[in-house]
């Protein structure tokens, strides 16, 4: 600290300006009256100032005492705020999470645990990033979500990745396709199927590309869009297959619709928790990641 004053000397200080005593101030702060004067003058020697006019009878402070006990006051007042405020976050009394997440989590297991992290904990606030795995794993590199809930990819270096589960991607077909009524679709049925895809940021596009790739099945997605409500709109009024992840089936509109699950080794993203390897979790993100945990537990019991 400036002027080597310690927290103590600014204890003593205020308690003597406020009691006007030594005596009395010595007896709170539990130390003799002798060594308490002894911390008054290292106080005045560090200001070089002196801060109580004495006698033998009573104390005073001085124009320099009045003003100092006055600012002291509202430091220790802010510091004392300060610190409650800390305890206050630990308690995830107050905080603040940016979570970063796939549009096909954000609509079940993240939103859900956000839901319960907002009921357990109402004075914590959350925002909500949502986008395409490279995105997030970019938002997270640079700090601006505080971690992701997304697919493990190895070009994300330098960040931590906490596997949740694997998160089976299967196949989305109209109820009246001639594929519904199989047990396991195979690969070879989708080779001359048109195709609705997610656009190639999407992690689903990559795992489908490279099954597809790995079957001999090499060509191109029919159809490209932005998210799996306007994929399964399509594939409702006729357009082809479609792929999601088995953990949305029971949060999305599946009318008109069938899934089948696909020819072994099925399609998986490997779902987790992405965060810088420099950051620490606040209270806040966490109580939401066991939040999160409890919920993706519950959900894969569902399907």
């Amino acid at each position: 600290m400036k002027n080597n004053v310690t927290l103590r000397q600014i204890e003593g200080f205020l308690l003597a300006g406020e009691l006007l005593s030594f005596s009395r101030a010595a007896e709170a702060l539990h130390i003799t009256q002798s060594a308490f004067s002894q911390l008054v003058r290292e106080l005045e020697a560090a200001l070089g100032v002196r801060l109580f006019d004495r006698t033998t009878r009573r104390i005073a402070l001085t124009e320099a005492g009045v003003i100092l006990h006055a600012k002291m006051k509202r430091g220790v007042v802010a510091i004392d705020d300060a610190c409650e405020e800390a305890r206050a976050i630990a308690r995830v009394e107050h905080g603040h999470i940016t979570v970063g997440t796939l549009a096909s989590l954000a609509v079940g297991v993240v939103t859900r645990a956000l839901g319960e992290l907002r009921k357990s904990f109402p004075g914590v606030k959350v925002s909500m990033r949502e986008d395409y795995n490279g995105p997030l794993l970019e938002r997270v590199a640079q700090g601006e979500v505080d971690f992701a809930v997304c697919a493990h990819s190895s070009a994300a270096s330098g960040l931590h990745f906490e596997h949740l589960f694997d998160d089976e991607l299967v196949a989305v077909m109209s109820r009246t396709d001639p594929k519904a009524d199989v047990a396991v679709l195979r690969w070879s049925a989708l080779k001359d199927e048109s195709l609705v895809m997610l656009v190639r940021d999407s992690s689903t596009h990559e795992q489908i590309a490279t099954a597809l790739a790995a079957n001999h099945i090499t060509r191109e997605a029919d159809y490209e869009v932005a998210n799996m409500f306007t994929a399964l709109s399509m594939v409702r009024a006729g357009f082809g297959v479609t792929f999601i992840p088995a953990m949305v089936l029971g949060d999305v509109n599946m009318a008109g619709l069938a899934w089948k699950r696909l020819q072994r080794p099925a399609p998986m993203r490997r779902i987790g928790i992405c965060r810088r390897g420099d950051r620490s979790a606040s209270p806040a993100a966490a109580k939401f990641e066991d939040l999160l945990r409890a919920e993706v537990k519950r959900a894969r019991l569902r399907i």
